[in-house]
């Protein structure tokens, strides 16, 4: 019987679905997840007809544990230790600067590595029974895939508690906290997410991305860059067909 891949990517444009398949480890990323990730994400950005990503995982149990320990073990010396950290932030990193928005569906928990995945996505949702906890000190560790400084952009300094004390919070305090965006029952996260995606897709990519551009901008504190960003973009827009198909909508049916 063939074995499933480890991670799964369903393409239906305008969305595009990548979904972590270990449930027996309860999705903890290995090489061979890592060698996936790349690649689909790497196919998602360059796909002309995608608006929209989500990511999640199967069940409802697990979201992501973080990094498979099995792994782990077999990496012994710092420069290993490097490779793999650089590795996952160029992944993530290419969800966080690309020019399509992702939305995280956590159907589960998400420990260590598991958050620093959702924190990579631009919008995110949770199924109730979620829980979420930074792992890494915990276990001798910080976080190694660009989560860390993507939880002091989110949540501010008040981020070092979730970081230090290695506690673990739920969905709903997730959402106080602004950790995610929306609590879903858990049999509609998918559903719901879809929804989400959906309605963003109806938009104009243009300045869908543009937001995006605006948004790292103002992640990274750089408030000038993006006043700047925000004031060319709208021109740039100003001539899209998109914008002149909805004007002249609007005067026609004055007309009328």
């Amino acid at each position: 019987m063939k074995r499933s891949k480890p991670v799964l990517l369903e393409i239906d444009p305008p969305v595009a679905i990548i979904q972590l398949n270990r449930a027996e480890v309860h999705h903890a990323i290995d090489r061979a997840m890592m060698e996936l990730l790349d690649e689909y994400t790497r196919r998602i950005e360059a796909h002309g007809q995608v608006r929209v990503g989500i990511l999640t995982a199967r069940g409802n149990t697990t979201f992501c544990a973080g990094g498979d320990l099995r792994f782990f073990s077999t990496l012994t010396t710092r420069e290993s230790g490097l490779h793999l950290s650089r590795r996952m932030q160029t992944i993530l990193n290419r969800i966080w600067q690309g020019h399509i928005p992702f939305i995280a569906a956590i159907n589960g928990a998400a420990l260590g590595g598991g958050c620093e995945l959702m924190t990579a996505c631009h919008i995110r949702l949770a199924a109730e029974h979620a829980r979420f906890s930074y792992r890494q000190a915990a276990n001798g560790l910080i976080t190694g895939w660009g989560g860390g400084v993507r939880l002091f952009r989110i949540l501010g300094p008040g981020a070092i508690r979730l970081l230090i004390t290695s506690e673990s919070i739920s969905a709903e305090q997730a959402l106080r906290l602004g950790l995610i965006d929306q609590v879903v029952a858990a049999p509609q996260l998918l559903s719901e997410t879809r929804k989400l995606a959906s309605t963003i897709a109806r938009n104009s990519p243009g300045a869908v991305a543009a937001f995006l551009e605006i948004l790292r901008a103002v992640s990274d504190g750089r408030w000038e860059t993006a006043r700047f960003i925000e004031t060319n973009r709208f021109a740039d827009l100003w001539t899209s067909p998109e914008f002149r198909r909805f004007l002249n909508h609007f005067l026609n049916s004055q007309e009328t």
